[in-house]
């Protein structure tokens, strides 16, 4: 299955030469950027997708359907992008939802997608060319069994029995509709999981684009709980060098330990929002929500090398502030917001490290850092206890 990988700090991606004259564009059109403001009326944010040619970067000469969350759009041919606005943020931490982009003569893609709570979210993505007379194209719905509702976000995979090729799968829009292309023709496992509902099994047989089309596949679920194994890899925040022998915990699930290679493997792990800690020694403690669905690819967790200067005094909210731009992530403004009564309680303002702890009583708060122009904010809640909420962290992009 062509996949992408969830990631709890930030995502990288070669940018073809007319994807950098894109964003450019963008930029002049839209402000500082390159990206639609999101508008805070709307009860999600705004994914802008920009789809290419994995073998020859460039813009694809068909129609793409893309699926974000259950938003679905349609980049035309000839246009730069597509803008999918509502996309829900969720409850994740942060937030995520994930990704299918599906084209005529290519293999279905599937990842998941890191949203911006404050701006929107920018994705740009490859896709891998499909041999039409080898593969095959397949539409279907996915809907509750009882109440006949669609399902948002479920994921069907086609998967050859018993070989060796790799499984091709998609999301389902809000319609509960799903269009999934390049899976190898023949009798296939099919596979339909989704959060809240028991997975389906079952075969179908795929004919090839050239010689004919598919019956659509209409498929229900069962309310009941779904578990998934969930993989990984534990890497470096600046270097990107795996990380051995962290140890990681899913929800309340035993922990396992990093290989020599920085991967780790969790199996029997409830879909839906799920609580993932890491920890290991020289390395600040990641704890974040993660929203983990079937089909969602690899986890990929960043972390922070301990601080030289940890913030002196009592704090209750600590975390490090990273500048990708300067020479250091000193000047950063750090602020914690009383969420019931908007008063600004603590801020600080960063170091060389990047490093900052605010004292505040427990609550809700949006913790909100500014450097310059750039803005990021996320929301907590600090416990009672004397509890310290550390792994506060921020990553800024300054041009």
């Amino acid at each position: 299955m062509t996949t992408g990988q969830a990631t709890t700090g930030r995502s990288r991606a070669p940018t073809p030469a007319w994807l950098a004259a894109t964003v450019a564009l963008l930029a002049m059109s839209w402000g500082c950027g390159g990206l639609p403001p999101v508008n805070d009326d709307q009860p999600g944010g705004a994914v802008v997708v920009l789809v290419a040619e994995a073998e020859t970067n460039a813009q694809l000469d068909v129609p793409a359907v893309v699926i974000v969350g259950g938003v679905r759009g349609v980049l035309s041919v000839g246009d730069l992008e597509v803008v999918l606005r509502d996309v829900p943020l969720g409850t994740g931490s942060p937030p995520a939802q994930p990704m299918t982009v599906t084209a005529e003569g290519y293999v279905t893609l599937v990842q998941q997608v890191q949203l911006n709570v404050t701006t929107a979210t920018w994705v740009q993505v490859a896709v891998e060319p499909a041999d039409t007379a080898l593969t095959g194209t397949i539409s279907g719905t996915v809907t509750d069994e009882v109440s006949g509702e669609p399902i948002t976000s479920a994921f069907a995979q086609f998967t050859p029995p018993g070989a060796n090729e790799p499984a091709v799968g998609g999301y389902t829009d809000r319609d509960g509709a799903f269009v999934v292309g390049g899976i190898p023709a023949g009798d296939r496992d099919v596979t339909v999981q989704a959060a809240d509902f028991l997975p389906f099994e079952g075969q179908t047989r795929i004919r090839a684009d050239d010689v004919g089309t598919n019956d659509d596949l209409n498929v229900t679920l069962v309310r009941g709980d779904t578990t998934v194994t969930v993989r990984g890899i534990v890497v470096d925040v600046l270097t990107q060098r795996v990380i051995a022998g962290a140890q990681v915990t899913i929800a309340e699930g035993t922990a396992v330990v990093t290989g020599a290679d920085g991967r780790f493997e969790v199996a029997d792990v409830l879909v839906g929002d799920q609580r993932v800690q890491v920890s290991v020694a020289g390395y600040e403690p990641h704890d974040a929500t993660v929203t983990i669905l079937p089909g969602m690819g690899d986890i990929t967790v960043e972390l922070f090398e301990s601080a030289q200067d940890p913030p002196g005094g009592p704090h209750t909210i600590a975390g490090t502030v990273t500048l990708n731009g300067p020479p250091d992530s000193s000047g950063a403004t750090v602020s914690a917001v009383d969420l019931a009564t908007t008063l600004v309680m603590d801020s600080e303002i960063t170091g060389p490290s990047g490093r900052y702890g605010l004292f505040v009583p427990p609550g809700g708060y949006e913790v909100t850092v500014v450097f310059g122009q750039r803005r990021l904010s996320r929301e907590i809640t600090v416990p009672p206890g004397g509890v310290v909420m550390d792994g506060i962290d921020f990553i800024l992009t300054v041009q």
